[in-house]
């Protein structure tokens, strides 16, 4: 097998795995690898065929001429050039054509919008990971938190908040979700994805500086004013037996915008 053809064959390999890596919503970096490798040995087996095309030495011959003197067809197993060619334009054309196969696999679906890394008595550490008790925040204080070890994880950002008792006003099933006075929502808002990073003690609300969304506290985080149209999601807070702030699961509510989860 020549290096031209063996190069073709990294290339249609390639696209294969590309599209493949587009299916399956791999991370983008690798779908454009892939991509980047399969017109990369299409350029190097063109090269390649060029290269073996060459003859090592100029070659002169008399010209014949036409009729019954011209000299016989070549052997089948002499390659002429445009044979060569020809294949080879054919097995490129293939592989683009296949190429233009992993735009239309990766748009034929929406991945399904997964949890965050919040779980059932992870415990509540600051950005700097320093654990929190529940008596820790004083009242009309907020802090941004996260699970214990995940500080990486960004669509678990959260905000705490120290509020006075009694002040909630949330529906039945999330009244013990309140511990001492602190309550926790998701820092993403639920309009563009944007940090609500404002709060206001005197009315208790907060704010997203982006669009200028507002969040009603007592009503479990509800939008009272802006483009957001969807309360921010509320975790459920619990005390371990050393005092320190759990949650007790996951976000009950999809975090961030509608069409950071909702499918098509």
């Amino acid at each position: 097998m020549t290096f031209s053809k063996l190069a073709l064959i990294v290339a249609i390999v390639a696209v294969l795995g590309d599209i493949v890596a587009a299916a399956l919503h791999l991370n983008p970096a690798v779908v454009g690898l892939l991509a980047a490798l399969a017109f990369a040995a299409v350029g190097v087996a063109a090269a390649a065929a060029a290269t073996e095309l060459r003859a090592p030495d100029d070659l002169t011959e008399p010209r014949h001429a036409r009729g019954p003197s011209a000299p016989p067809p070549l052997p089948d197993d002499v390659l002429s050039r445009r044979g060569v060619f020809g294949r080879l334009w054919v097995w490129t054309l293939g592989a683009f054509a296949l190429a233009g196969v992993v735009p239309l696999v990766s748009l034929a679906r929406r991945p399904q919008r997964g949890g965050t890394a919040w779980t059932r008595g992870a415990r509540l550490v600051t950005p700097e990971g320093r654990l929190l008790r529940a008596d820790d925040l004083v009242e009309g204080a907020v802090e941004t938190v996260f699970p214990e070890g995940m500080l990486d994880a960004p669509e678990s950002a959260t905000l705490l908040l120290r509020v006075p008792d009694g002040l909630m006003r949330l529906p039945s099933e999330r009244t013990n979700w309140v511990q001492h006075g602190n309550v926790a929502f998701s820092k993403i808002c639920t309009h563009a994805g944007c940090p609500v990073a404002i709060y206001r003690k005197a009315t208790y609300e907060l704010y997203c500086p982006c669009h200028q969304s507002v969040f009603d506290v007592p009503a479990g985080a509800a939008p009272v004013s802006g483009p957001a149209t969807r309360a921010l999601p509320q975790l459920g807070l619990d005390v371990d037996g050393d005092g320190y702030l759990i949650a007790r699961g996951d976000f009950v509510d999809p975090v961030g915008p509608d069409h950071w989860w909702r499918t098509i």
